[in-house]
């Protein structure tokens, strides 16, 4: 068996042929080193490159993300924008037909009201007979009651008589029906009520007007 001085070296080599030989096998080693190093470098290429590829892929599925988030948040403003006129829109037709509803309501009111209204007038007209003519005092009083009662009744949805006579005439209040001759400071003055006018309890505005009967002085001519 041949004996070795080193690895790889038969024993008897001279020292050159040794150097030579141990050249030879630190050559070996560099290049199966370098082809190592080459094979890892080819690898690590490899890897590079699907992983710049991978980025690639993910930046342009990340952009792709990106828009349709930014699609989704416009969608999603516009439809809370609707949402908001949708919102705006029923609380205006509620409070429209609410609005509506309580003018008709009123409406309905006022009518029923004016209609009594007639009545206390034909009461008002045929107590002011009776009073004249002389009627029997128990018939007057009854007849009176009753009159009241149609006065309470109006008082009790919300409208009252409001007084005319001797008040300064005022348009808003009063339809002047025509002028009567009067004394000076009477001038402008109601001086007679031909039909009496009513307004709301609550806000005191007039329901109807009292038709009436205005002074007229000579010196006011």
């Amino acid at each position: 068996m041949m004996r070795l001085v080193g690895p790889g070296i038969p024993y008897g080599w001279g020292p050159r042929r040794r150097a030579s030989a141990r050249a030879l096998m630190r050559n070996a080693r560099s290049v199966k080193n370098q082809r190592r190093l080459e094979a890892e470098c080819d690898e690590l290429k490899c890897q590079l490159a699907e992983s710049r590829a991978n980025l690639e892929q993910n930046e342009a599925e990340s952009y792709e993300y990106r828009k349709k988030i930014d699609e989704y948040e416009s969608q999603l403003s516009r439809l809370q924008s609707e949402l908001r006129r949708s919102h705006s829109d029923a609380q205006r037709n509620r409070m429209s037909a609410a609005e509506k509803e309580e003018q008709a309501a009123e409406r309905a009111r006022i009518e029923v009201a004016n209609r009594v209204m007639s009545v206390a007038d034909d009461f008002a007209n045929a107590l002011e007979v009776a009073e004249g003519q002389g009627m029997d005092p128990k018939w007057f009083d009854g007849f009176k009651a009753m009159a009241e009662k149609v006065e309470s009744c109006l008082v009790s949805v919300g409208y009252r008589r409001f007084e005319s006579l001797g008040e300064d005439m005022d348009p808003s209040r009063h339809e002047a029906l025509a002028t009567m001759p009067t004394s000076e400071d009477q001038d402008g003055k109601v001086i007679q009520v031909v039909e009496a006018g009513y307004e709301d309890l609550k806000t005191s505005k007039v329901v109807r007007v009292a038709k009436v009967l205005v002074g007229r002085s000579s010196g006011g001519e």
